[in-house]
């Protein structure tokens, strides 16, 4: 069985595979209270992609359960980087594409990870990454707006939320928030759609969800896309 750890910036999470069944995933805030989650298990091979600085000792617990490799930008993957600064790519990007791969080998996608960034991230029918583009999240920009003015008040966001008009402070800045992310993704997508009418999108992070309500015109979410991804690098080695 294989293990695969996906470090972001405010979530770490695990997923455990059969070959390329996923057969459960694991999810949380805080290092330690996932590894240990993890106590009763050992593995095979252990896929390790992490966009922030880890501990020491969770880098020695790992490498007790299992034989540890780390995704690097050296990495052998699927896929042709085409990428030119390979050494500051996210591991999440790379690996969210090689998730997609999976699904649509031989179509170009553009895969949209919605997490504390939102990234834009685009492979050819060819199989060959080429980039895309990276902007704030919505926790980002609802913290950017407190942050960088004096009085603007730091408010949580609403799912429910849909009034084109605010008509206080607090919905303003959820209608520019909010409304403003899905008006970015929609164009964004409509460019690539230019660039290739045939290009297939997939939506992944933890605002997936409502990108995908938002956006209202089926496009594809697939919460699980790293850890395929980072599964699917661990095979293509083995």
């Amino acid at each position: 069985m294989n293990l695969v750890l996906d470090f972001g910036n405010t979530r770490i999470k695990a997923g455990l595979f059969d070959g390329e069944i996923l057969k459960k995933t694991l999810a949380d805030n805080d290092i330690y209270a996932l590894l240990n989650r993890l106590n009763d298990f050992t593995f095979d091979h252990i896929m390790l992609a992490t966009v922030v600085e880890l501990p020491k000792e969770t880098l020695e617990f790992l490498k007790t359960k299992g034989k540890l490799s780390f995704f690097e930008a050296s990495t052998p993957t699927p896929l042709s980087n085409y990428y030119q600064s390979v050494n500051t790519l996210g591991s999440d990007r790379l690996a969210s594409a090689c998730g997609a791969y999976l699904q649509f080998k031989g179509n170009a996608f553009l895969v949209i990870d919605a997490g504390t960034c939102i990234k834009y991230n685009y492979t050819d029918k060819n199989g060959c990454f080429l980039g895309g583009g990276i902007s704030p999240g919505l926790a980002m920009r609802f913290k950017a707006l407190h942050e960088q003015t004096n009085k603007l008040p730091l408010i949580s966001f609403d799912a429910d939320y849909i009034g084109l008009i605010g008509s206080n402070t607090q919905n303003s800045i959820r209608m520019g928030v909010q409304l403003g992310i899905i008006a970015e993704v929609r164009g964004i997508i409509e460019e690539y759609k230019q660039l290739n009418s045939a290009v297939n999108i997939v939506l992944t992070g933890g605002d997936a969800p409502f990108l995908q309500k938002g956006l209202k015109n089926g496009i594809f979410a697939d919460l699980d896309l790293i850890l395929k991804g980072l599964n699917s690098i661990l095979n293509y080695q083995q």
